[in-house]
């Protein structure tokens, strides 16, 4: 009989890294859940004990507190003597910090200072801290165990925003872009090192920080959402997009002029006030 997968998931409190959790618990995995909010992790954990998880560890803490995230995988190697997996999925989008009423973002943003009509330039950074530095912060110690394991897989949470096909949404697609170019740039040598990097380009999916409708297009549950991830980076798979007819439509529309892009929007969206 194989040894449980040791398993690590940030952004484990809802959404996508709860579902991950949840998805390794039933196969009988170790699960570390990171994320800031103690009283929603312990939830998450009492359920994935209950669905057969070999150990469950509850970590409370920030992605973008750098000394916390290190001492985190030092502990967690000490205890388990090696991770696995790590699922870098904390991260959102202006308007989920601003709906879970973040006392830094409020202090910064007001309206639409994510797009040209109020620009913010705090709100900007808050956002590529949070997604893109959030994940280099755990990269380096993750890679460092992971060498000397010679194996692991370390899986991000991107978006397909990174196509650069979604207007008013600039620095959460920097962000996502931003991802993609920085394990574009790490997989290759990683993986003479035997450590497989995986990015999950995701469309919508509904959880409690997002808007995002049951009926509305390509939707999908977080549960469907990890069940995709998990088989594409057990597969091994070097990306893993989903919905099939979103990612295909966002590729296409890669391909579409720029001035037809522009055309299609400036007649879809409504102006913006500015302030």
């Amino acid at each position: 009989m194989s040894a449980p997968l040791n398993v690590v998931i940030t952004g484990a409190s809802s959404g996508l890294g709860e579902a991950l959790a949840h998805t390794y618990a039933g196969r009988g995995a170790r699960v570390a859940l990171f994320a800031r909010r103690r009283e929603r992790l312990e939830e998450v954990a009492a359920v994935c004990r209950a669905r057969g998880a070999s150990d469950v560890r509850v970590v409370v803490g920030d992605t973008t507190d750098a000394a916390r995230v290190t001492a985190v995988v030092t502990e967690l190697a000490a205890a388990w003597g090696r991770i696995d997996r790590a699922f870098l999925n904390a991260g959102g989008s202006g308007d989920q910090f601003k709906s879970k009423r973040e006392e830094h973002f409020l202090q910064c943003c007001a309206g639409d200072d994510l797009t040209a009509a109020n620009f913010a330039a705090a709100s900007a950074e808050w956002i590529v801290r949070v997604n893109y530095l959030g994940v280099v912060y755990w990269m380096e110690p993750l890679l460092r165990l992971m060498r000397g394991q010679r194996s692991g897989t370390i899986a991000v949470t991107g978006s397909l925003a990174a196509d650069g096909n979604l207007p008013r949404s600039g620095p959460y697609t920097a962000s996502k872009m931003a991802l993609r170019a920085l394990l574009d740039g790490l997989r290759h040598d990683a993986r003479k090192l035997g450590v497989r990097l995986s990015l999950i380009e995701c469309g919508w999916f509904i959880s409690e920080l997002t808007d995002v409708k049951a009926n509305a297009p390509f939707v999908m549950t977080a549960e469907q959402a990890a069940r995709r991830a998990i088989r594409g980076v057990e597969a091994g798979k070097r990306v893993i997009r989903f919905p099939f007819r979103m990612s295909f439509l966002s590729r296409l529309g890669t391909f579409v002029p720029r001035p037809w892009r522009d055309w299609f929007w400036d007649r879809l969206l409504p102006p913006l006030g500015s302030g």
